[in-house]
């Protein structure tokens, strides 16, 4: 008898620190099918995916080592659902943990991570009630060269009064590549620079939940952007406030230029109405501006019809329509139909 009481106070004692540790896998998966026809008479039809969710599998846990302190990690990979490989669209696929990698610390001081991290300020000022449609242009955001970049430090105030501050500072990288990813042409970026800094307010006041951020990015001179020693600078607000009829949000993004570079200045405007048996309707209004330009304002119009077949499962259909403000350029519209669920 006592052999057997000595054997479950082992047990007992060996599976406190187990049930201490908290480790899950999650992710969001999608594919859909578009039919995309140009002012060129041009027509394609090609599965997609990346347009309501971006595709990802994640790991991320965390320890309660006592006295409110808890240490916690983040691993995460992108997924191509149509050719199953991994990398995020249009970025490298070479590196395993591409979306983000992070370790760190939170308790009663708030919270502070080391990593490959986005810098809040300026890659996530949005607030979106419609997916990636209601994200903010990666035109305004850098052309994502502030997106999961290496070695940066990230501290978050405690909440108060419903209120949190983030600081976020990457360091030189001595020239080396921090991120490679896709521009707003397409194009491959090697984010090389001289130190990025940012700053983001995020909370709610009054029921409107609402984010305020800013970031500075020294640049090195790399073809396309501002000369050796400029700075780029984006401001980034958003807000969200549900009605109950209909659910809004408001995003304004700008991104102040060095030297001759044109700024660029990004709003959206969105709504969701509730109709009822797990459908949803959503319309996304964007406008993006180069000013200085004599070409027009990039303007498009995304209305989608969601239906929830589970707390995790969604249906899409999507019609879309973009006009690049110059006549010389092909104005595109989309229809298509998408499958997302989520773990």
């Amino acid at each position: 008898m006592k052999k057997h009481l000595i054997a479950a106070a082992v047990a007992a004692a060996v599976a406190v620190p187990a049930m201490a540790q908290n480790v899950s896998i999650y992710g969001t998966l999608e594919v859909g099918l578009e039919n995309n026809k140009s002012t060129a008479n041009v027509t394609t039809l090609s599965s997609e995916s990346h347009e309501y969710v971006s595709n990802r599998l994640g790991f991320r846990g965390e320890e309660d080592l006592g006295g409110g302190m808890k240490a916690f990690f983040r691993l995460e990979s992108g997924l191509n659902v149509t050719d199953g490989t991994a990398g995020s669209s249009g970025g490298a696929t070479n590196t395993l943990f591409d979306r983000g990698a992070e370790i760190g610390l939170m308790g009663a001081f708030g919270r502070i991570a080391v990593g490959k991290l986005d810098h809040n300020g300026i890659e996530n000022n949005e607030i979106s009630i419609h997916g990636n449609r209601g994200l903010g242009s990666s035109t305004v955001e850098l052309d994502s060269r502030a997106s999961d970049l290496n070695d940066t430090f990230s501290y978050t105030t405690p909440a108060f009064s419903g209120i949190t501050v983030n600081i976020m500072a990457t360091p030189k990288d001595n020239g080396a590549a921090g991120v490679a990813g896709a521009n707003a042409n397409g194009a491959n970026v090697a984010s090389v620079h001289d130190g990025v800094t940012s700053m983001q307010i995020a909370g709610t006041l009054a029921g409107v939940n609402f984010k305020l951020g800013n970031g500075t990015y020294k640049e090195t001179g790399a073809v396309g952007f501002g000369a050796a020693g400029t700075k780029t600078k984006v401001t980034g607000f958003s807000a969200q406030y549900d009605f109950g009829a209909v659910n809004t949000s408001l995003l304004y993004q700008r991104q102040d230029n060095p030297v001759a570079i044109a700024d660029r200045k990004y709003t959206a405007i969105s709504a969701g109405i509730p109709l009822g048996s797990g459908l949803t309707a959503l319309f996304t209004y964007s406008t993006l501006d180069y000013e200085g330009l004599a070409v027009g304002d990039v303007k498009a119009m995304v209305a989608s019809i969601k239906k929830d077949l589970s707390k995790r499962t969604a249906v899409y259909g999507m019609y879309r329509s973009s006009n690049p403000g110059d006549p010389a350029l092909v104005t595109a519209t989309t229809v298509g139909a998408y499958l997302s669920t989520s773990f």
